[in-house]
Protein backbone atom coordinates (compact mmCIF):
# COMPACT_ATOMS: atom_id res chain seq x y z
CA UNK A 1 0.00 0.00 0.00
CA UNK A 2 1.35 3.44 -0.93
CA UNK A 3 -0.17 6.91 -0.93
CA UNK A 4 0.62 10.15 -2.69
CA UNK A 5 -0.61 12.20 0.26
CA UNK A 6 -1.44 11.46 3.88
CA UNK A 7 -3.11 14.36 5.67
CA UNK A 8 -3.65 14.76 9.41
CA UNK A 9 -5.96 17.08 11.30
CA UNK A 10 -9.11 17.67 13.29
CA UNK A 11 -12.47 16.92 11.72
CA UNK A 12 -15.52 18.95 12.67
CA UNK A 13 -19.21 18.62 12.11
CA UNK A 14 -20.32 21.89 10.59
CA UNK A 15 -23.86 23.12 11.22
CA UNK A 16 -25.28 25.89 9.03
CA UNK A 17 -28.59 27.54 8.16
CA UNK A 18 -29.65 27.05 4.54
CA UNK A 19 -28.27 29.53 2.02
CA UNK A 20 -27.20 32.92 3.38
CA UNK A 21 -29.47 32.69 6.43
CA UNK A 22 -28.49 33.39 10.02
CA UNK A 23 -29.17 31.20 13.05
CA UNK A 24 -31.63 33.65 14.58
CA UNK A 25 -33.95 33.44 11.60
CA UNK A 26 -33.66 29.82 10.55
CA UNK A 27 -36.09 27.00 11.17
CA UNK A 28 -33.83 24.27 9.78
CA UNK A 29 -30.14 23.37 9.77
CA UNK A 30 -27.78 21.38 7.56
CA UNK A 31 -24.69 19.46 8.59
CA UNK A 32 -21.46 19.01 6.68
CA UNK A 33 -18.16 17.33 7.59
CA UNK A 34 -15.42 19.94 7.79
CA UNK A 35 -11.72 20.41 8.52
CA UNK A 36 -8.85 21.86 6.53
CA UNK A 37 -6.80 18.69 6.08
CA UNK A 38 -9.94 16.68 5.37
CA UNK A 39 -10.99 19.16 2.69
CA UNK A 40 -7.55 18.98 1.07
CA UNK A 41 -7.60 15.19 1.16
CA UNK A 42 -10.97 15.14 -0.61
CA UNK A 43 -9.84 17.60 -3.31
CA UNK A 44 -6.62 15.70 -4.00
CA UNK A 45 -8.43 12.36 -4.17
CA UNK A 46 -11.05 13.71 -6.57
CA UNK A 47 -8.23 14.99 -8.80
CA UNK A 48 -6.73 11.50 -8.97
CA UNK A 49 -4.21 11.17 -6.16
CA UNK A 50 -4.14 8.22 -3.79
CA UNK A 51 -4.89 9.75 -0.40
CA UNK A 52 -5.27 8.66 3.22
CA UNK A 53 -6.69 10.80 6.00
CA UNK A 54 -5.61 10.42 9.62
CA UNK A 55 -7.57 11.83 12.55
CA UNK A 56 -9.36 10.81 15.74
CA UNK A 57 -13.14 10.91 15.89
CA UNK A 58 -15.87 10.23 18.41
CA UNK A 59 -17.11 6.66 18.25
CA UNK A 60 -20.69 7.71 17.51
CA UNK A 61 -22.79 8.75 14.50
CA UNK A 62 -20.98 12.10 14.16
CA UNK A 63 -17.65 10.35 13.88
CA UNK A 64 -19.11 7.87 11.43
CA UNK A 65 -20.34 10.73 9.21
CA UNK A 66 -16.71 11.80 8.77
CA UNK A 67 -15.43 8.30 8.07
CA UNK A 68 -18.26 7.57 5.63
CA UNK A 69 -17.69 10.78 3.68
CA UNK A 70 -13.99 9.98 3.33
CA UNK A 71 -14.81 6.59 1.89
CA UNK A 72 -17.42 8.11 -0.42
CA UNK A 73 -14.70 10.21 -2.04
CA UNK A 74 -12.13 7.42 -2.21
CA UNK A 75 -10.02 8.56 0.74
CA UNK A 76 -8.46 5.80 2.84
CA UNK A 77 -9.45 5.70 6.53
CA UNK A 78 -7.26 2.84 7.77
CA UNK A 79 -5.52 4.88 10.49
CA UNK A 80 -8.45 6.89 11.87
CA UNK A 81 -8.61 6.42 15.65
CA UNK A 82 -11.84 6.47 17.66
CA UNK A 83 -12.79 7.56 21.17
CA UNK A 84 -15.64 6.34 23.34
CA UNK A 85 -15.21 9.19 25.83
CA UNK A 86 -14.62 12.49 24.00
CA UNK A 87 -16.90 14.59 21.81
CA UNK A 88 -16.73 15.54 18.16
CA UNK A 89 -15.89 19.20 17.65
CA UNK A 90 -18.57 21.39 16.11
CA UNK A 91 -18.47 24.41 13.81
CA UNK A 92 -21.50 26.68 13.49
CA UNK A 93 -21.19 28.75 10.32
CA UNK A 94 -23.33 31.44 8.71
CA UNK A 95 -22.59 31.55 4.99
CA UNK A 96 -23.37 35.22 4.40
CA UNK A 97 -23.36 36.99 1.08
CA UNK A 98 -21.12 40.03 0.58
CA UNK A 99 -20.85 42.63 1.95
CA UNK A 100 -22.00 40.75 5.10
CA UNK A 101 -19.12 38.55 6.29
CA UNK A 102 -19.40 34.83 6.86
CA UNK A 103 -19.14 34.07 10.57
CA UNK A 104 -17.77 30.95 12.30
CA UNK A 105 -18.68 29.97 15.84
CA UNK A 106 -16.53 27.15 17.26
CA UNK A 107 -17.68 24.57 19.78
CA UNK A 108 -14.55 22.43 19.86
CA UNK A 109 -13.11 22.84 23.37
CA UNK A 110 -12.25 19.43 24.84
CA UNK A 111 -12.95 17.83 21.46
CA UNK A 112 -11.74 14.32 20.75
CA UNK A 113 -8.85 15.63 18.65
CA UNK A 114 -7.65 17.99 21.39
CA UNK A 115 -7.14 14.88 23.55
CA UNK A 116 -5.01 12.91 21.09
CA UNK A 117 -1.90 11.26 22.47
CA UNK A 118 1.31 9.77 21.15
CA UNK A 119 -0.21 6.30 21.51
CA UNK A 120 -3.04 7.01 19.06
CA UNK A 121 -0.95 6.88 15.88
CA UNK A 122 2.04 4.74 14.88
CA UNK A 123 3.75 7.43 12.83
CA UNK A 124 6.77 5.43 11.72
CA UNK A 125 4.49 2.89 10.05
CA UNK A 126 1.95 5.41 8.76
CA UNK A 127 4.41 7.84 7.22
CA UNK A 128 6.44 5.11 5.55
CA UNK A 129 3.44 4.72 3.22
CA UNK A 130 3.36 8.21 1.67
CA UNK A 131 5.18 10.69 -0.55
CA UNK A 132 3.73 13.83 1.07
CA UNK A 133 2.58 14.45 4.63
CA UNK A 134 0.18 17.39 5.07
CA UNK A 135 -1.09 19.18 8.16
CA UNK A 136 -1.88 22.72 9.24
CA UNK A 137 -1.40 25.34 11.92
CA UNK A 138 -4.93 24.76 13.18
CA UNK A 139 -3.97 21.57 15.00
CA UNK A 140 -1.27 22.97 17.34
CA UNK A 141 -3.74 25.66 18.42
CA UNK A 142 -6.14 23.10 19.88
CA UNK A 143 -4.11 21.81 22.83
CA UNK A 144 -0.60 21.08 24.03
CA UNK A 145 -1.31 17.40 23.33
CA UNK A 146 -2.23 18.15 19.73
CA UNK A 147 0.88 20.29 19.28
CA UNK A 148 3.14 17.56 20.69
CA UNK A 149 1.66 14.88 18.42
CA UNK A 150 1.79 17.11 15.33
CA UNK A 151 5.40 18.14 15.88
CA UNK A 152 6.43 14.54 16.47
CA UNK A 153 4.66 13.49 13.26
CA UNK A 154 6.40 16.23 11.25
CA UNK A 155 9.78 15.29 12.68
CA UNK A 156 9.16 11.62 11.88
CA UNK A 157 8.14 12.46 8.30
CA UNK A 158 11.24 14.57 7.79
CA UNK A 159 13.48 11.85 9.23
CA UNK A 160 12.01 9.44 6.68
CA UNK A 161 12.75 11.84 3.83
CA UNK A 162 9.11 12.64 3.10
CA UNK A 163 7.84 15.91 1.65
CA UNK A 164 6.18 17.86 4.47
CA UNK A 165 3.43 20.28 3.41
CA UNK A 166 2.00 22.75 5.92
CA UNK A 167 -0.80 25.31 5.71
CA UNK A 168 -0.53 28.10 8.28
CA UNK A 169 -4.33 28.48 8.51
CA UNK A 170 -4.18 31.03 11.32
CA UNK A 171 -7.44 31.14 13.29
CA UNK A 172 -7.78 34.18 15.54
CA UNK A 173 -10.63 32.53 17.46
CA UNK A 174 -8.31 29.69 18.53
CA UNK A 175 -5.18 31.54 19.66
CA UNK A 176 -3.38 34.87 19.59
CA UNK A 177 -1.00 35.86 16.84
CA UNK A 178 1.84 35.99 19.37
CA UNK A 179 1.18 32.42 20.53
CA UNK A 180 0.88 31.21 16.95
CA UNK A 181 4.17 32.88 16.01
CA UNK A 182 5.94 31.28 18.94
CA UNK A 183 4.55 27.79 18.40
CA UNK A 184 4.83 27.57 14.62
CA UNK A 185 8.52 28.47 14.72
CA UNK A 186 9.21 24.90 15.79
CA UNK A 187 7.61 23.54 12.59
CA UNK A 188 9.35 25.63 9.93
CA UNK A 189 12.68 23.71 9.90
CA UNK A 190 10.81 20.56 8.82
CA UNK A 191 8.55 22.05 6.14
CA UNK A 192 9.16 21.62 2.41
CA UNK A 193 5.97 23.25 1.07
CA UNK A 194 4.27 26.11 2.92
CA UNK A 195 0.77 27.35 2.02
CA UNK A 196 -0.37 30.70 3.38
CA UNK A 197 -2.42 33.78 2.59
CA UNK A 198 -1.38 37.38 2.42
CA UNK A 199 -3.46 37.94 5.56
CA UNK A 200 -1.52 35.27 7.46
CA UNK A 201 1.76 36.81 6.28
CA UNK A 202 0.70 40.15 7.72
CA UNK A 203 -0.56 38.68 11.00
CA UNK A 204 2.18 36.16 11.71
CA UNK A 205 5.21 37.90 10.22
CA UNK A 206 4.25 41.58 10.21
CA UNK A 207 4.92 41.81 6.47
CA UNK A 208 2.61 44.50 5.15
CA UNK A 209 4.46 46.46 2.47
CA UNK A 210 5.92 43.93 0.03
CA UNK A 211 3.96 43.00 -3.11
CA UNK A 212 2.89 39.36 -3.20
CA UNK A 213 5.56 37.94 -5.51
CA UNK A 214 8.38 39.51 -3.51
CA UNK A 215 6.65 38.57 -0.27
CA UNK A 216 6.66 34.88 -1.22
CA UNK A 217 10.37 35.11 -2.04
CA UNK A 218 11.15 36.76 1.29
CA UNK A 219 9.22 34.14 3.27
CA UNK A 220 10.96 31.30 1.48
CA UNK A 221 14.37 32.83 2.17
CA UNK A 222 13.74 33.95 5.76
CA UNK A 223 12.08 30.72 6.87
CA UNK A 224 14.36 28.41 4.91
CA UNK A 225 11.38 26.69 3.27
CA UNK A 226 12.10 25.49 -0.29
CA UNK A 227 8.59 26.01 -1.70
CA UNK A 228 6.13 28.72 -0.62
CA UNK A 229 2.65 29.03 -2.12
CA UNK A 230 1.06 32.38 -1.33
CA UNK A 231 -2.50 33.53 -2.09
CA UNK A 232 -2.71 37.31 -2.10
CA UNK A 233 -4.43 40.29 -3.66
CA UNK A 234 -3.78 40.86 -7.33
CA UNK A 235 -2.81 44.11 -8.97
CA UNK A 236 -5.20 43.12 -11.75
CA UNK A 237 -8.62 44.64 -11.11
CA UNK A 238 -10.27 41.78 -13.00
CA UNK A 239 -8.80 39.12 -10.68
CA UNK A 240 -10.05 38.26 -7.20
CA UNK A 241 -6.66 36.89 -6.12
CA UNK A 242 -3.21 35.91 -7.32
CA UNK A 243 -1.30 32.74 -6.49
CA UNK A 244 2.47 33.03 -6.32
CA UNK A 245 4.73 30.02 -5.87
CA UNK A 246 8.43 30.40 -5.12
CA UNK A 247 10.42 27.19 -5.35
CA UNK A 248 14.19 26.78 -5.45
CA UNK A 249 14.61 30.29 -6.84
CA UNK A 250 11.87 30.00 -9.48
CA UNK A 251 8.72 32.13 -9.34
CA UNK A 252 5.47 30.96 -10.93
CA UNK A 253 2.37 33.10 -10.54
CA UNK A 254 -1.15 33.20 -11.93
CA UNK A 255 -4.09 35.52 -11.36
CA UNK A 256 -7.56 34.20 -10.77
CA UNK A 257 -9.33 34.21 -14.10
CA UNK A 258 -12.82 33.82 -15.47
CA UNK A 259 -16.18 34.94 -14.18
CA UNK A 260 -16.93 33.70 -10.68
CA UNK A 261 -20.36 33.61 -9.07
CA UNK A 262 -19.40 32.04 -5.79
CA UNK A 263 -21.82 30.45 -3.35
CA UNK A 264 -19.44 29.58 -0.52
CA UNK A 265 -15.90 30.51 0.48
CA UNK A 266 -15.07 27.85 3.08
CA UNK A 267 -12.60 25.26 1.83
CA UNK A 268 -11.33 27.26 -1.15
CA UNK A 269 -7.78 27.44 0.19
CA UNK A 270 -7.88 23.71 0.93
CA UNK A 271 -8.92 23.03 -2.67
CA UNK A 272 -5.94 25.12 -3.77
CA UNK A 273 -3.66 22.92 -1.66
CA UNK A 274 -5.18 19.74 -3.09
CA UNK A 275 -4.83 21.01 -6.63
CA UNK A 276 -1.29 22.27 -6.14
CA UNK A 277 -0.07 19.00 -4.61
CA UNK A 278 -1.64 17.06 -7.49
CA UNK A 279 0.13 19.14 -10.12
CA UNK A 280 3.35 19.27 -8.09
CA UNK A 281 3.59 15.49 -7.95
CA UNK A 282 2.69 15.12 -11.61
CA UNK A 283 5.14 17.60 -13.12
CA UNK A 284 6.15 20.39 -10.76
CA UNK A 285 5.13 23.85 -9.62
CA UNK A 286 3.87 25.17 -12.98
CA UNK A 287 1.08 22.62 -13.15
CA UNK A 288 0.66 22.88 -9.39
CA UNK A 289 -0.20 26.57 -9.60
CA UNK A 290 -2.56 26.03 -12.54
CA UNK A 291 -4.45 23.15 -10.93
CA UNK A 292 -4.48 24.91 -7.57
CA UNK A 293 -5.88 28.11 -9.03
CA UNK A 294 -8.59 26.33 -10.99
CA UNK A 295 -9.53 24.14 -8.03
CA UNK A 296 -9.78 27.15 -5.73
CA UNK A 297 -12.00 29.00 -8.20
CA UNK A 298 -14.31 26.05 -8.76
CA UNK A 299 -14.59 25.29 -5.03
CA UNK A 300 -16.29 28.66 -4.54
CA UNK A 301 -19.22 27.30 -6.56
CA UNK A 302 -20.00 24.39 -4.17
CA UNK A 303 -21.97 24.53 -0.94
CA UNK A 304 -20.24 22.85 1.99
CA UNK A 305 -16.56 22.57 2.82
CA UNK A 306 -15.73 19.88 0.26
CA UNK A 307 -14.74 20.55 -3.32
CA UNK A 308 -16.76 18.31 -5.64
CA UNK A 309 -14.41 18.92 -8.56
CA UNK A 310 -13.25 16.27 -10.99
CA UNK A 311 -10.08 16.28 -13.04
CA UNK A 312 -12.12 16.50 -16.25
CA UNK A 313 -13.92 19.59 -14.96
CA UNK A 314 -10.68 21.27 -13.90
CA UNK A 315 -9.03 20.48 -17.23
CA UNK A 316 -12.05 21.87 -19.10
CA UNK A 317 -11.89 25.06 -17.09
CA UNK A 318 -8.17 25.46 -17.75
CA UNK A 319 -8.74 24.94 -21.47
CA UNK A 320 -11.19 27.85 -21.54
CA UNK A 321 -14.30 25.70 -21.77
CA UNK A 322 -16.61 27.84 -19.62
CA UNK A 323 -19.99 27.14 -21.16
CA UNK A 324 -22.74 27.92 -18.65
CA UNK A 325 -24.98 25.10 -19.84
CA UNK A 326 -24.06 21.66 -21.15
CA UNK A 327 -26.77 19.44 -22.57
Amino acid sequence: MGFDVISFGESLIRISPPGPGVFEQTGSLRIYPAGSELNTAIAAARLGLKVSYVTKVANNPLGRVIINRCREHGVDTSWIAKSDTHRQGLLFFENAQAPRPGVAYYDREHSVFSHISMDDFHWTEILSQTRIFLLSGINPALSQNAHNVCLHAVQTAKAQGKIVAFDTNYRSKLWTAAKAQETLQSYYPYIDILFLSGGDARTLFGLTSLPGDRLAQKLSKDLGIPTVVLVHSSGNSDALWRITCVSQGRVVAQDQFGKLNGVERLGAGDALAGGFLTGYLESGIDLGVRLGNASMTLKNTYVGDFSWITRDLVDQYLSGDVETLKR
